[in-house]
């Protein structure tokens, strides 16, 4: 089996089919020679666990320098970004972005370099108060730096042929529908996306941490009051890391004005999703989710010799630098597909990974140590309370997230006190295990979201399903 041709079939989704046409017409080779010097403004700590940190980056602009700043939501440094909406020759034109590399916060309390993007409004803000910002907290990527959504071509697509990886912003749509409705836009990378560094998938942790710092940094770039109202929106792995930015505001950036925030399909129990995915389409996720924490966690490094053949090996070493969509320009290996369920010979199975046959959801139930780490608090939602109002999405025909664990988030929320409307979704199941069940939730409800933080910024008072 050639895992290239696995993870390009994992990769697709609906949005795919738009996605690579546009990349037809904007791709860019972006590799550069690779450099073995150390990058500077690295934590030791950090660095020892994953050395990868402490390598430069193919793009000077997400290469940290010698000394970041130590407070979190610092702006380091800052370029411009063209991109569709507000043309890519004015400069000062409405709607106009620019990256912003900002200081941020590891699990462990180091600062942190990451990066990201502010998008301006492309018209005045209407409603009442001052102009408000959403932070869009970006769905799954992948796992390398060329995956970041600052580095997409336009702010929308490329492709890098080197490493056949493709970079799609499929979320921009959103971004500019929010932009054209008055709102500030600013979208974080995640750390390790895009920067040095394993980026450290569904952590949410350190997700949270850069899109409250994200918030500060966007904030202080336009020159907006720190009191500014704000609000997050996120689907899939952004679901998980605006949930997890709720969680923490008011103890991480209690100065913030947080008036709302929406969470689609955040993955909140990985070992259930862990179980979701395996036997899907999108079982790569596993693959990011494992290199992250064990980046984060290097005593679980032993585990992979330890539980993985050396297929599992190679799955391992192809995500730890791969986004979602790959680009595979060798012939298909169509000797395994059956032609009665010729689906289901694309479908991940990651017992074939393993050393004795057991799944990756057998083996995190059965280790206390990786058990420890995927569904301790830096992997886990619902433990802490949250004080500001949510949107909370789920799917009954989710094929990722499973409905009933967001549910459960929702009545976790709840239990703690906080103003909580759950919102479902009951598309039909349409090609089980494609994704195709957890996109539609996304695409049915985008606009009621932007709708529920409007009002949220309008001074409506938010309603709640709890009870």
């Amino acid at each position: 089996m050639t895992f290239t041709h696995r993870l390009f079939t994992a990769g697709l989704s609906t949005l795919s089919v738009l996605a690579l046409s546009t990349t037809a017409a904007t791709a860019t080779a972006l590799a550069s020679p690779t450099t073995t010097d150390t990058a500077p403004g690295v934590p030791p700590g950090l660095a020892a666990a994953d050395p990868t940190m402490a390598q430069p980056s193919d793009d000077p602009f997400y290469t940290p320098p010698a000394s970041i700043p130590a407070t979190p939501g610092s702006v380091i440094r800052d370029q411009f970004a063209p991109h569709l909406l507000a043309g890519f020759d004015q400069d000062d034109a409405p709607a106009r972005a620019d990256k912003i590399l900002y200081t941020t916060t590891a699990q462990d309390g180091s600062p942190v370099a990451t990066s990201g993007f502010v998008m301006e409004p492309a018209r005045p803000w209407a409603g009442e108060g001052p102009t408000p910002t959403i932070v869009f907290a970006p769905g799954t990527r992948g796992a390398g730096d060329y995956c970041a959504p600052s580095r997409a071509g336009n702010l929308l697509a490329s492709a890098d042929r080197a490493s056949g990886n493709i970079n799609v912003n499929y979320e921009y749509p959103f971004y500019a529908l929010a932009s054209a409705a008055g709102y500030r836009v600013i979208v974080p990378d995640y750390i390790g996306l895009g920067t040095p560094g394993q980026h450290t998938y569904v952590n949410h942790t350190e997700e949270a941490h850069a899109v409250l710092d994200v918030a500060r940094a966007g904030l202080s770039f336009a020159g907006a009051p720190a009191d500014s109202p704000v609000a997050f929106f996120g689907y899939s792995q952004g679901g998980g890391a605006t949930a997890g930015a709720a969680e923490l505001a008011a103890s991480y950036a209690p100065e913030l004005n947080l008036k709302g925030v929406f969470s689609g399909a955040p993955p909140a129990n990985l070992e259930d999703v862990t179980d979701t995915v395996d036997g899907s389409m999108g079982g790569t996720v596993l693959g990011f989710a494992l290199n992250g924490a064990i980046a984060r966690n290097p005593e679980l490094a032993p585990l992979v010799d330890g539980y993985f053949n050396d297929e599992g090996k190679a799955f391992l070493a192809e995500t730890a630098d791969q986004c979602t969509f790959t680009m595979d320009s060798s012939a298909p290996d169509l000797s395994g597909i059956d032609p009665t369920d010729p689906m289901a010979s694309m479908r991940f199975d990651s017992r074939d990974l393993t050393t004795d046959g057991r799944s990756s959801g057998e083996i995190i139930r059965e280790d206390a140590d990786l058990c420890g780490v995927l569904m301790g608090p830096d992997y886990r939602l619902g433990d802490r309370p949250v004080d500001v109002p949510m949107l909370i999405l789920g799917g009954t025909n989710d094929d990722t997230i499973p409905y009933g664990q967001t549910r459960q988030l929702a009545a976790d929320y709840c239990a703690s006190g906080a103003t909580v409307t759950f919102l479902t979704d009951s598309t039909p199941a349409v090609l089980p295990g494609t994704g195709l069940g957890h996109a539609a939730p996304q695409a049915n409800h985008t606009m009621q979201a932007l709708d529920w933080l409007g009002g949220r910024f309008n001074g409506v008072e938010a309603t709640s399903t709890c009870g």
